[in-house]
């Protein structure tokens, strides 16, 4: 490779690694329990008694995504430079589509749910028309997370195919990007938490360091 395109590499391997923290710092901020609870009482109780922190946990989100995707898209430019085009660009278009779905399902929780959930610490009250909102938005964030595990199986694919990097971390991508899309679906809990998207591109990046470090 030469030196451009090992500066492509390069900040694609920070930037999706440096996304993936982010987000995990906002995934692990107190309280954990709005993420657990399925009564919707609680749920907004929690969120409105701890409005700055689903302020913080929402903002090390909207960040972490936006540095993974610009991450992805230095990542896809480089394995185009590998003669990898078709799988790179699925990868970047499934991606750029689930952000913008995530980030308005963002918008959504800070903006709308921290007044749903003042109106109810106040008033004790939920607007009827929160639950269905609620559910709308939901749909949002799931549509994010499959495109976002096609992404990760797609750029698995294309990794293995160019070469550039160890065998293990191209079929390590496919397994869990491919398997996570499925998975996620039918609703097996593991592949549930967004945090989980990040970890391969975190260790995917780590990688990219690595290997570029060792030349």
């Amino acid at each position: 490779m030469n030196a451009d395109d090992i500066n492509l590499w390069r900040w694609a391997g920070i930037l999706i690694l440096a996304g993936g923290i982010f987000f995990w710092i906002g995934a692990f901020t107190l309280p954990y329990k709005q993420w657990m609870t399925k009564d919707v009482k609680e749920y907004l109780t929690i969120i409105g008694t701890h409005k700055t922190n689903w302020h913080i946990i929402h903002a090390f989100f909207l960040v972490g995504v936006i540095v993974n995707f610009f991450g992805i898209t230095l990542l896809t430019d480089a394995l185009k430079q590998q003669n990898q085009n078709m799988l790179p660009q699925l990868a970047y278009s499934a991606f750029i589509i689930g952000t913008i779905l995530w980030i308005i399902d963002i918008a959504f929780r800070v903006v709308y749910t921290t007044w749903a959930a003042k109106q109810f610490v106040e008033f004790n009250e939920i607007q009827n028309f929160y639950v269905t909102l609620r559910t709308w938005s939901s749909s949002l964030f799931s549509v994010y997370m499959v495109l976002a595990y096609l992404a990760t199986g797609f750029i698995g694919t294309a990794l293995l195919q160019s070469q550039v990097l160890p065998n293990w971390i191209g079929w390590f991508c496919i397994v869990f990007g491919y398997a996570g899309s499925v998975l996620y679906i039918v609703r097996f809990q593991l592949f549930d938490p967004p945090l989980m998207v990040h970890l391969p591109y975190m260790i995917l990046g780590i990688a990219i360091l690595v290997k570029l470090k060792a030349g």
